[in-house]
């Protein structure tokens, strides 16, 4: 082997271990960022050793899509490799190899399931020469980073212009922005969305024909926060999962298993022992056997989601924590919490207890206000610490948090030190 492969492994494995002794971190980015820095082509090496890839893109919801897929594959027996804490730029990746390596990939790995943000993919996706592509959505998203969504799209579709004819790629047909990327991809494009949904982005494909997805989910019965029920082909699924928008990822999980020929019987009974991801409506029990709901928000599609799933659940003696940070990972533009309807909360609940925490704290709690919140309601605390204990002492009811990432990880941090869960890189993957 490469002497500087080595040596660039060597050094991810060393910050790996000692991150987690430390409890500085799970060793999710770290690792490969240094080893990448000494060796920079190692993911292009030991990626295109696995004998199959898949990658996962969009705006919101690779984590739960990549997670449910590895659950689907691995209920068929399938050994899977993948970025399982969401950490989706190259560094991420690289770190997972190192962790998942022996210097070397052996064949003990038969899949790679690796989810991508907007940017990393055409960097990557070069790099690694996936079998199947997922495309799920494309909403704007930390301006800063990104640009605007014709910007990605356009940049989706120069990567995708070079990509092998042979590829696999799956799109939700229900966004009109994906529905672009068909005309740069010589090979066959398949399609999933849900009956007679629009999504809530720039764009907004008209309520289709029937017959025109290759994969289509009906019959939705919503239940709750708990699960969501739902026919795909006929078949009856119940998703432990609340909310139409991760109906489609479950859609794109089902497509991709199908094509990597993963059973119907273990389809089903992976989904059955599924469980969400840390921060994506994630069940806490708290003390005194109160419970808590986080539910990650970062851009104003996903947040105002999220408010129509909890809407209609909130009730006076619940309470509501939201944390607003605008550090490089949350995107250090906030103006996006001004096109999130947080109307469709604020006049249901006036008396409902609310804490706006993070490091712009501030300026959520005056987007709150304008939403028509009663500003006796509402408290600002930025220590997120300070402001998670303030909202559990006396706690009645339930209590909601909605976090941006930075936010979340802090939060982790938080509920592991306080004995309620484990640290998010210990739990059940």
């Amino acid at each position: 082997m490469n002497l500087k492969k080595t040596a660039a492994i060597t050094l991810g494995k060393t910050i790996h271990k000692t991150t987690q002794v430390l409890k500085i971190g799970g060793g999710s980015a770290a690792p490969g960022y240094y080893a990448l820095k000494l060796y920079p082509n190692l993911v292009a090496e030991l990626g295109r050793q696995i004998p199959k890839t898949v990658v996962i893109t969009g705006t919101n919801g690779k984590t739960t899509t990549s997670r449910m897929l590895a659950q689907f594959a691995g209920a068929q027996g399938i050994k899977v490799i993948r970025n399982e804490t969401g950490s989706n730029l190259e560094r991420g990746i690289a770190s997972s190899l190192i962790h998942n390596s022996k210097f070397i990939i052996h064949n003990s790995v038969d899949l790679a399931i690796w989810e991508l943000d907007e940017a990393a993919f055409n960097i990557v996706v070069p790099k690694i020469n996936p079998d199947i592509i997922v495309f799920l959505n494309v909403f704007r998203d930390q301006l800063d980073r990104y640009g605007e969504v014709d910007t990605i799209v356009k940049k989706w579709g120069k990567t995708l212009s070079q990509v092998n004819p042979s590829v696999k790629i799956f799109l939700n047909g229900d966004d009109e922005n994906l529905l672009e990327l068909q005309k740069s991809f010589k090979g066959e494009v398949k399609t999933f969305g849900v009956t007679d949904y629009k999504i809530a982005g720039e764009k907004r494909a008209q309520l289709r024909k029937k017959n025109d997805l290759d994969l289509e989910a009906t019959n939705i019965q919503p239940q709750g926060l708990d699960i969501t029920k739902f026919k795909v082909k006929n078949q009856n699924f119940t998703l432990p999962l609340p909310g139409t928008y991760h109906i489609y990822d479950f859609l794109a999980a089902f497509a991709v298993a199908s094509e990597l020929g993963v059973s119907l019987g273990n389809i089903k009974s992976g989904l059955e022992s599924f469980s969400p991801a840390f921060g994506r409506v994630e069940k806490l029990n708290l003390k005194d056997n109160k419970e808590g709901y986080i539910f990650l928000i970062k851009n104003p599609t996903g947040a105002t989601q999220v408010i129509r799933t909890i809407q209609d659940q909130i009730k006076p003696e619940d309470r509501l924590l939201l944390a607003l940070n605008d550090n490089l990972a949350d995107g250090t533009d906030v103006s996006w919490i001004w096109d999130t309807n947080f109307e469709d909360l604020g006049f249901r609940n006036i008396d409902l207890r609310i804490i706006c925490s993070g490091i712009r704290a501030e300026d959520l709690a005056l987007r709150l206000k304008y939403a028509g919140f009663d500003p006796k309601t509402l408290e600002t605390e930025k220590d997120l610490q300070v402001a998670f204990h303030a909202s559990v002492k006396g706690l009645e009811g339930r209590l909601f948090i909605l976090p941006t990432y930075t936010a979340l990880l802090k939060l982790q941090s938080i509920l592991a030190k306080s004995g309620i869960k484990q640290y998010y890189w210990k739990e059940e993957k």
